[in-house]
């Protein structure tokens, strides 16, 4: 990739998000500003998508954004490596009575048949995967043509002021703001600028992708030729 500096293979992020450390983060992730964060980006980001469209959340952690996506009355899927993750989305799926299929699996072999879903969304987790340009050919094998993929994540060009403040709109109490702001900085050096996230696209099925940041964050857009 020339002198992007992004490598095909990257090392995985430890700890692994399983047992204590996974139902730690979930604790974390469970409070009303960031529910409600949810729920008004999963209506924002499922905007123009047919009733019942089949969706794909690739690596839905605890399960709280795809569960908002179903309650929009769409066929909701989530891939996670994590087996407590899976377990816990389960539970959280069942205690609020929405139906979603949560199955564990590596998204750079993902279990399902090719054109399994029309809509694909991946947040914050671009940045841990060990085989980039796999996992986004598996992306594209696993959309029908004209289907979109959106992969949501930290930006190696994000600030220190937007970190801060993309921690103070958390609404999280003194401790967690400061772990988190400490957890982001960390996880910035592993993500991606707009630039080599493009290149890295360029070598998968994809080809092309449309970036924009916003923040400390970067969105890419990328579409299954129909």
């Amino acid at each position: 990739m020339g002198n992007t500096g992004v490598r095909h293979h990257r090392t995985k992020l430890l700890p692994e998000m399983e047992g204590p450390v996974a139902r730690a983060y979930a604790r974390g992730r469970n409070t009303a500003p960031q529910l409600a964060f949810c729920r008004r980006v999963a209506g924002e980001i499922t905007t123009g998508l047919p009733d019942g469209a089949a969706v794909l959340e690739v690596a839905p952690g605890p399960g709280y954004f795809a569960v908002e996506m179903a309650r929009l009355g769409f066929a909701v899927t989530g891939l996670d490596v994590s087996r407590t993750f899976v377990g816990l989305a389960r539970e959280y799926a069942r205690a609020e009575g929405v139906a979603v299929e949560f199955r564990q699996g590596d998204v750079a072999a993902m279990p399902f048949a090719d054109g399994s879903f029309d809509f694909l969304i991946c947040q914050a987790a671009f940045k841990n995967f060990a085989r980039p340009v796999a996992a986004l050919d598996e992306m594209h094998r696993v959309l029908r043509p004209g289907g979109v993929a959106v992969v949501q994540d930290m930006s190696k060009e994000a600030t220190h002021a937007q970190i801060e403040a993309e921690v103070a709109a958390m609404a999280l109490g003194k401790v967690a703001a400061f772990t988190t702001r400490q957890t982001l900085g960390g996880l910035r050096r592993r993500a991606y600028t707009p630039a080599q996230f493009t290149a890295t696209v360029a070598e998968s099925a994809f080809r092309t992708c449309t970036v924009i940041t916003e923040g400390m964050g970067l969105e890419v857009r990328l579409t299954r030729a129909a």
